[in-house]
């Protein structure tokens, strides 16, 4: 499956998340309005590059990206990224890649501060100039 493939064709399951840790300090709360997805730092740097949550390129479970929704049960408390999206465009697109612009939230944690931080700017920026500069080399 080619890059324009993962992006159209990738298929979105969203399900309930249980990740314990509420009382712990350093753990991302969620709500139930919105989808979360735990990742790794390869995903968000194919997020730049691409501009969209995708599945990884020969994905053992097929074309899926899968989501978990938020509530009182599902924190993150393993310092993982996070992505975040709204539970209502997700679970109202089974087919499509979700965009960058699409979500509302990519958690990365700081370990200087020992908790997670929204850095959806920072990766926007990275994407802009990534296509920018992938634009160049095209003409």
């Amino acid at each position: 499956m080619d890059d324009i493939e993962r992006i159209t064709m990738a298929k979105n399951s969203v399900g309930l998340g249980f990740a314990p840790g509420k009382n712990n300090p350093i753990s991302l709360k969620t709500n139930n309005t919105s989808v979360y997805r735990v990742t790794g730092l390869d995903q968000i740097q194919d997020i730049i590059h691409c501009g969209y949550v995708r599945p990884k390129e020969n994905a053992a479970r097929g074309n899926i990206v899968y989501w978990s929704i938020g509530g009182d049960q599902l924190n993150y408390y393993d310092r993982r990224p996070v992505i975040e999206a709204s539970r209502e465009l997700v679970e109202g697109r089974v087919i499509g890649a979700i965009s960058i612009d699409e979500l509302t939230a990519i958690w990365i944690f700081d370990p200087t501060i020992n908790k997670y931080i929204n850095n959806i700017n920072e990766v926007k920026e990275l994407y802009c100039e990534n296509k920018k500069q992938n634009e160049g080399i095209s003409r």
